[in-house]
């Protein structure tokens, strides 16, 4: 935080939609806690709902380079928050992003029809991080439904689900909605990992929710990391095999990285001289098992964030794997499950300070199916 307030003359905490007109006045405080749900500037499910729809006519969309079907995608939010504990995760204590609101199916369709009516778009990215988090969802892919038929129009969409909450329902009413890929983060193939990770999903979840996925056509990414309290050469091995298994469409594997604002990061314990390092380090254990990391300046080092396979940096290690074992570890990973599933490699380059195009490579480095590295 003394870091934070060095470096820049206003910090919001939570929320800054209605934050930043405060961050602009005259002599603004130097911090600004938009976090309390009980203040005026956290965001409540309410004053969501009577925002504007964003700018976009501020904005370059031609630079979020994704497609559905040869369909051009944009993104757009229906929901905030989360509230799930996986300790990796930043936020999990911050109200705003731990509490979830959510925009009603009117709201949204709005959105979509505007969307589509002034920008011409009919492919759509939902940045939720679970859609399914919605109890309203079966509701609003009906909506979506009833609005294609009304535009003559066909949707092509892409979402986030949580796999234990993934039901035949939503399933076959996201298909009939438009609806061709989705996105999990199972993470792990290892019960014990996930247990560790406090994810709420058991491996039978994960497997289950891929086995759905598959049987309604909808092209399911598996998000997975590895680098968590336990690991070792064996739940390495366990998420690939996983991952083989139940052949997912595509799947993206990094390794951790402690946030601040994670459980990893704000729970974690100072030790002098750390297992497989020879300086001092930070530990996080759970279940008896030990994550271990080191203490990063986020603000100057961007190369912990994913990478080009071959020039991988891991900044974390376990009791059983060092940095290097996690890296052969991950490269191994994308290596096999790509060459037995077939899986295509995207080229990809490490992070660059402060990169930000709205989730999308720049031009010169983007191919066909995608994604930032």
């Amino acid at each position: 935080m003394a870091q934070l307030e060095a470096d820049f003359d206003v910090v919001i905490a939570g929320d800054g939609e209605d934050a930043i007109q405060l961050a602009l006045e005259d002599s603004p405080p130097s911090v600004i806690n938009a976090d309390d749900p009980k203040g005026d500037l956290f965001l409540t499910a309410k004053r969501l709902e009577e925002l504007p729809l964003p700018a976009r006519d501020l904005v370059d969309l031609t630079t979020y380079h994704y497609d559905i079907d040869g369909t051009n995608v944009t993104p757009l939010v229906s929901q905030l928050g989360c509230p799930f504990g996986c300790n990796f995760c930043a936020g999990r204590d911050s109200s705003m992003l731990r509490r979830t609101r959510i925009r009603s199916t009117e709201s949204v369709i709005a959105e979509l029809r505007h969307l589509y009516q002034v920008y011409g778009y009919h492919g759509f990215m939902f940045f939720d991080d679970e859609l399914n988090v919605n109890p309203k969802l079966p509701e609003l892919l009906l909506a979506m439904l009833k609005l294609q038929d009304e535009l003559g129009a066909e949707f092509r969409c892409r979402g986030f689900v949580k796999a234990e909450l993934f039901t035949t329902e939503q399933a076959d009413l996201m298909y009939q909605a438009g609806f061709r890929k989705i996105m999990c983060g199972f993470e792990s193939g290892s019960d014990r990992v996930l247990k560790n990770i406090n994810k709420n999903a058991t491996k039978a979840d994960n497997t289950r929710a891929m086995e759905i996925s598959h049987k309604y056509g909808l092209g399911m990414k598996a998000l997975m990391s590895l680098g968590h309290p336990g690991e070792s050469a064996n739940t390495v091995e366990d998420t690939l095999e996983w991952l083989v298994e139940v052949e997912p469409e595509d799947f993206d594997c990094t390794i951790i990285t402690a946030y601040p604002g994670s459980p990893y990061y704000d729970q974690g314990v100072h030790i002098p001289e750390a297992v497989q390092t020879k300086g001092e380090a930070w530990g996080f254990e759970t279940n008896g098992d030990w994550l271990y990391m080191k203490d990063l300046d986020y603000s100057t080092q961007a190369d912990f964030y994913k990478g080009a396979l071959g020039d991988y940096k891991s900044y974390v290690w376990t009791d059983a794997l060092s940095p290097e074992e996690l890296v052969q570890g991950r490269d191994s990973v994308e290596r096999s499950v790509r060459g037995k599933l077939d899986i295509p490699y995207y080229e990809a380059t490490a992070a660059e300070r402060f990169e930000a195009s709205m989730g999308a490579l720049p031009g010169h480095l983007y191919r066909q199916g995608g994604e930032a590295s």
